[in-house]
């Protein structure tokens, strides 16, 4: 079986399983309820010391929840390419253990697009790996749906939404904010990011700067089409952990709810 090994294992999170598993009860302790059925989610891949309290709150609204597949997301931060990929892979490992692929559904989509399964763009990728854990102690056993995307359209990501994404499937996009302003520039900034995915501002959405910005936009273009609301869970950036509040990143949850 080939199976895509973590890679930021003890840098991004904790590699001993039992510390891990106790890192993440206790950034996900706090119970949040939403009216509506949970759909989709934004949320940040950051180390968690750092994005993992606001990860965590996001992950309690689909704790325990009778989702069977996971469509991920993410941007790709060291290949850069045309596209989108699945990537080969059987399994993705993480320290709970072995996620596996939705290989069938996967290879029924793309069919004989060969591009759509270079392992390059996973290989080092942080941006879908992060969540894995949180998304192993929230929903169980599931099927991955890994995504990576480079150079992309946002009817793109829409497209792979709307098509993956039956009732027991939830999507998550991962994507952090601004990046290395200062702590007050960064809120003013992510502020534009807010008013966008709540309100579909398209004029904020401009000043908005998130490094998975296509994804997200992607997710926006679905959720009109589905007549979804989206809903911020959490909002804070580095400075909260850190106290350097000279040159921050902003991390903010989102829910899509139907």
């Amino acid at each position: 079986m080939k199976v895509r090994k973590p890679a930021v294992a003890g840098y991004f999170y904790p590699s001993e399983p039992n510390r891990l598993r106790k890192n993440i009860e206790e950034l996900m302790k706090e119970s949040i309820e939403l009216r509506g059925e949970v759909r989709g989610l934004v949320v940040p891949h950051a180390g968690y010391e750092y994005s993992g309290k606001t990860a965590g709150k996001v992950y309690t609204l689909v704790r325990g929840k009778p989702i069977k597949r996971v469509l991920l997301i993410g941007p790709s931060h060291f290949f850069d390419f045309k596209g989108y990929s699945f990537g080969s892979f059987e399994a993705f490992e993480t320290p709970l253990g072995e996620v596996f692929v939705d290989r069938e559904s996967i290879e029924s989509y793309a069919k004989e697009k060969k591009e759509l399964f270079y392992d390059e763009p996973h290989l080092w990728e942080h941006s879908l790996e992060v969540q894995l854990p949180f998304l192993q102690l929230a929903l169980g056993e599931f099927l991955l749906i890994p995504v990576v995307y480079g150079r992309v359209k946002a009817e793109d990501i829409r497209a792979l939404i709307e098509h993956f994404c039956d009732g027991e499937c939830l999507f998550v996009i991962s994507s952090d904010l601004s990046h290395y302003y200062d702590d007050q520039t960064a809120r003013k900034l992510d502020s534009h990011c807010h008013t966008w995915i709540l309100e579909g501002d398209e004029d904020k959405g401009k000043l908005c700067e998130a490094c998975g910005k296509r994804g997200i936009e992607g997710a926006l273009d679905y959720a009109r089409r589905k007549n979804l609301r989206a809903v911020l869970v959490d909002y804070r950036t580095s400075a909260d952990s850190s106290g350097d509040t000279a040159r921050v990143v902003g991390y903010g949850g989102y829910a899509f709810i139907s």
